[in-house]
């Protein structure tokens, strides 16, 4: 397993990974931070960075979250006074084999998309530590932001959003679209994920899991796994590499991409390059709808400065096909080896309009169990997007 104690910073939003191909890296989009979001050049110790961050994006209608001085979060993760909490996750059994289970929704399941087969899983206890106000998607694999302000000025709050409103869906996906666009300075475009074939759900639209007694939408997926493990992708279909991977990909999503991506004059080959490339590639945007806080069920995420999963890890971790009428798509999920010395983060006491953004193809993550929590339930929305490096937010 690729193991780093450190990732080192990095001039444009590129993972590393040491089995990279030489035509990724050789055409690699460099994006140059712009002036109003922060360097990528990290300090840890710079016991400013959290303000000028907040300063920096002061004019923006989208925020980083802003953290009070006495909130732990406001602090870099190598400050000895911030301690885990306890927490139960949930991985694939090691005597499960790669790829032999086809997963996908059953009969009278009785909410939209799919869950895991508990026969295939075991459950062990974790240690989660807080998220730093200064991670990075680079350094860490992830970093928060806050589209609380915008929802607000559309007129979404916790005691007014419906998590059933497809008007209200739609509201918080332009957020989290401009969220990452004032981000990166460049166009983001929704990607169309399962809740497009199960939940009829349209573009720029956010797909909603609610563990809240009741609901029929989606419940949390409570297995560690990467949405879109190229290695794992690639040799599911008997290949080898993860341009391969990438392929596989666009090849199952295109009859649904292809709409989508023309409206913005990219071609299928230019989505692979996006994909393959990483630099930042396809990103998850998941933010927290909850009224007041989470208290339950918060998203975890490994932190990339501590594991760094590659085609050298295939035995850590087993690539499953996810068939849903008209559309055959895949999870990769992870053994309990797999964050063997990793170091496993959540946003504590989470609020709405907060939001984890990470890796759609490198970032371990899964909702995880706060045993010592009540269980009220909890909302959230996410979005996949890929980042279209060589076209201008305002193209």
């Amino acid at each position: 397993m690729a193991l780093h104690s450190s990732m080192g910073s990095c001039s444009c939003f590129q993972f590393l990974r040491k089995s990279q191909p030489p035509a990724l890296m050789s055409s690699a989009v460099e994006l140059p931070c712009p002036a109003e979001v922060e360097t990528l050049d990290v300090k840890m110790d710079d016991a400013l960075l959290a303000e000028e961050r907040t300063d920096s994006l002061a004019t923006m209608s989208v925020e980083t979250v802003s953290l009070d001085s006495s909130s732990s979060l406001s602090r870099s993760d190598g400050r000895s006074d911030i301690e885990p909490v306890e927490g139960q996750a949930q991985f694939l059994r090691d005597e499960v084999s790669f790829g032999d289970r086809e997963l996908g929704p059953k009969s009278g399941q009785g909410r939209l998309g799919y869950s895991m087969p508990a026969e295939l899983l075991e459950s062990r206890p974790v240690q989660l530590w807080p998220i730093p106000a200064d991670a990075t998607l680079a350094d860490n694999g992830f970093e928060l932001l806050d589209i609380g302000p915008a929802l607000r000025a559309a007129g979404l709050s916790e005691e007014t959003f419906d998590p059933t409103s497809q008007d209200h869906r739609r509201e918080v996906g332009r957020a989290l679209i401009a969220a990452a666009e004032a981000r990166f300075g460049k166009k983001a475009i929704h990607l169309a994920d399962t809740s497009r074939v199960s939940g009829a759900s349209v573009y720029g639209e956010v797909t909603v899991r609610d563990t809240r007694a009741g609901s029929k939408l989606r419940s949390a997926q409570h297995i560690f796994h990467m949405d879109k493990f190229l290695p794992g992708i690639a040799k599911l279909y008997g290949h080898t590499t993860e341009s391969d991977g990438a392929r596989r990909i666009a090849d199952a999503y295109w009859h649904l991409w292809e709409p989508d991506f023309n409206s913005f004059g990219v071609t299928k080959d230019a989505a692979l390059s996006y994909i393959a490339g990483a630099a930042p590639g396809m990103l998850n945007l998941w933010v927290s709808l909850t009224p007041g806080e989470v208290i339950n069920e918060p998203l975890a995420v490994a932190d990339m400065r501590n594991i760094l999963l590659d085609d050298s890890d295939i035995d850590l971790v087993s690539t499953h096909k996810v068939v849903f009428p008209g559309l055959e798509d895949t999870i990769t999920v992870l053994r309990q080896r797999a964050i063997d010395g990793a170091k496993l983060m959540f946003r504590p006491r989470m609020r709405f309009g907060e939001v984890i953004m990470f890796s759609t193809t490198h970032t371990p993550h899964s909702a995880v169990w706060l045993p010592n929590a009540p269980t009220p339930g909890r909302c959230s929305a996410e979005m996949r997007m890929l980042m279209a490096t060589d076209l201008d937010r305002e193209a």
